[in-house]
């Protein structure tokens, strides 16, 4: 970022190790790129530095080989750009946007020298991809923290924030999954990630989940080192639960920039940007479906009696379903909701007695067994023949 004499004015006396925060912010005064010394500064711009007119808080400068902020005139209003073109009227890419976004979103708020040295250097390499103030070989980006107070560990902690830009930037996706289906009362487990533009995984978000409808529940998870989170949500009636998972403050994409008076000044990319994302997924809960498995014999020999039909009668006596037992003697029903009903037999085997209704109750997820038995119709009695007593008439007559 460059200096002016005019603006650190005559006969102010810093070396070329001077930190810049008594004065500018944080970061490190250095030499400009003719070797004025003193004549450049790495770092942000701002409180508890110098206060830039039209700027609240620490800004970032945004064109290296223009004036710096004391040459401005005063700023505009903060916008939010989602395309950026440099001051030598060259594209940014698109994903490099993002990345700087990232970068000032996340390290950008600081007072320590060396962060604020790092985050200016890894903004120039993301948005001046290419030129001599880019990492790792631009060799004003070199020089710069090369020069003398300006600790190895800033160019370190430069090109460790590009890399992770690069991984971890927006924008981003909240995958959501949970299981299809539950009954009341029933923990449904929760996973969720949060993957950046590259597909990577997340770690350390804070995601709020919340669950509506046949559900409840609140929880707040974080992202573990593997990028994933996973919790539960208490299903309640039946019905569908709406499970939402919302990241609020993940770190911006779109740079927020200010632009000059002077159009020979620098625009300063400014703090305090987020982005979200969101994502829902629903549960069908309800009990699980039961049935009824009908076993039928002849109640004196234990013999399996086939095409004995019969019908289920719910508790308000609707016919929900209707059968006939196979060559076993075995009839099923299946896909009952849990609840009280009644198993009647409508036609028996021939010779056979029609068996009395039972009444059954089906449970969530099982089958009821009942076993029914017929009674042969009993052959009617034969009639024993009843003795004749003929009276002997007496003779009349000769």
């Amino acid at each position: 970022m460059l200096g002016t004499a005019a603006a650190l004015g005559a006969g102010m006396l810093l070396t070329p190790m001077a930190s810049a925060a008594d004065k500018w912010g944080p970061g490190f005064l250095i030499p400009d790129a003719d070797g004025h010394a003193g004549m450049s500064h790495l770092g942000a711009y701002g409180p508890p530095g110098k206060k830039i007119p039209g700027i609240d808080g620490p800004a970032y400068c945004a064109d290296p080989t223009l004036a710096g902020p004391e040459a401005s005139g005063g700023y505009g209003p903060v916008k939010e750009y989602s395309s950026w073109t440099s001051a030598t009227g060259k594209p940014t890419a698109q994903a490099d946007i993002t990345r700087a976004a990232y970068v000032i979103s996340k390290y950008g708020q600081t007072q320590d020298d060396e962060q604020a040295a790092a985050v200016d250097a890894a903004t120039y390499t993301l948005l001046e991809a290419g030129s001599t103030y880019a990492l790792p070989d631009g060799k004003r980006a070199v020089q710069r923290l090369a020069a003398a107070g300006v600790p190895a560990a800033a160019k370190t902690r430069a090109l460790a924030y590009v890399d992770e830009a690069k991984k971890f930037a927006g924008p981003y996706k909240v995958s959501l999954k949970t299981q299809n289906s539950a009954k009341p009362g029933e923990k449904v487990k929760v996973t969720l990630d949060v993957t950046a533009a590259s597909g990577a995984k997340v770690p350390g978000v804070k995601v709020n989940l919340t669950a509506t409808g046949a559900g409840s529940g609140t929880a707040q998870v974080t992202t573990g080192t593997d990028g994933t989170a996973t919790t539960s949500i208490i299903a309640g009636k039946d019905g569908d639960a709406t499970v939402k998972a919302a990241a609020k403050d993940l770190p911006g994409t779109t740079l927020r920039a200010a632009t000059p008076s002077n159009t020979k000044a620098q625009r300063m990319l400014l703090l305090g940007g987020t982005s979200s994302a969101e994502a829902q997924a629903s549960v069908k809960i309800a009990d699980l479906a039961g049935g009824i498995k009908v076993a039928k014999t002849a109640a004196y020999t234990g013999k399996p009696l086939a095409n004995v039909e019969f019908e289920v009668k719910d508790h308000n006596g609707k016919v929900v379903a209707k059968g006939k037992t196979d060559a076993e003697g075995i009839w099923q029903v299946k896909d009952l909701a849990p609840g009280e009903y009644t198993v009647h037999e409508t036609r028996a085997v021939e010779g056979y007695q029609l068996a009395p209704d039972q009444t059954v109750t089906v449970v969530s997820g099982k089958a009821a067994d009942i076993a029914v038995k017929d009674t042969k119709i009993p052959a009617p009695e034969t009639p024993k023949p009843r003795p004749v007593d003929i009276p002997v008439l007496p003779k009349t007559g000769a």
